[in-house]
């Protein structure tokens, strides 16, 4: 093989490698960007905020999703167990594009969960990993110190069989979550595109795409949170 086919190769790995770690480190805070400009920049809408999750609720949900409040930091989201669509003060409050993108994409959430059983399954998974990520640590340590002991070979197999699926199940939900975040955008997307201004709505696809970045940026941080190159993040999250 000749050099500068090496020389190639070893640039575009350590071009690939350097994007994986970008978006493992970088993401949250562009987002956090996003979300601040976002939040500047008026929806241009013919409704308020609250008309608007009003209006939703009552044509696909027959007004049986419910509203609460918080006051975490960019803390909007879906939950499945309450039907219950959490949303902040600032975005309760406010008319701009990232309060409609953000509330259109958490009532995808919405609709997924009554339309389909793929947000049941994810919440099973959560569960389900609440429990295998506290086994994780321990049975890569019995895997280590049973090595030590040729006559426990077996059973050291065994532990690391077992500490490799956990991690393997944990890569599965969070692929799972990250699917589940696309389709939500995309029905973010298509429901705002029926009254916001094309202007406005290319900035409302690249704040939902910023949005997702940090669940991929979750995945990177998985997968490569033993290396010290990015921040760890829980298993199961």
């Amino acid at each position: 093989m000749e050099i500068w086919v090496i020389i190639l190769i070893v640039v575009a790995v350590v071009a690939f490698l350097s994007a994986i770690l970008a978006i493992g480190n970088f993401s949250y805070d562009r987002f956090l960007a996003m979300y601040n400009k976002m939040f500047q920049t008026p929806a241009q809408a013919h409704k308020t905020i609250i008309e608007y999750i009003n209006e939703q609720n009552y044509s696909h949900f027959d007004g049986k999703l419910k509203i609460a409040r918080t006051k975490k930091i960019a803390g909007d989201g879906y939950s499945h167990k309450n039907k219950v669509l959490i949303l902040t003060d600032k975005t309760l409050s406010s008319n701009s594009a990232g309060a409609f993108a953000i509330v259109a994409h958490e009532l995808g959430h919405a609709e997924q969960d009554f339309a389909s059983k793929k947000f049941v399954v994810l919440g099973v998974f959560h569960k389900i990993g609440w429990v295998l990520g506290k086994l994780f640590l321990p049975a890569i340590i019995a895997a280590i110190v049973l090595l030590f002991f040729p006559q426990y070979l077996v059973w050291a197999i065994v532990c690391g069989s077992v500490a490799a699926a956990i991690f393997v199940f944990a890569v599965v939900v969070k692929c799972v979550t990250i699917s589940l975040e696309k389709d939500a955008s995309k029905r973010a997307i298509k429901n705002l595109n029926k009254f916001l201004p094309n202007s406005v709505m290319k900035d409302v696809k690249k704040f939902l795409n910023s949005a997702r970045l940090t669940y991929w940026s979750d995945l990177v941080r998985l997968l490569f949170g033993w290396s010290g190159l990015v921040r760890k993040t829980k298993m199961f999250k």
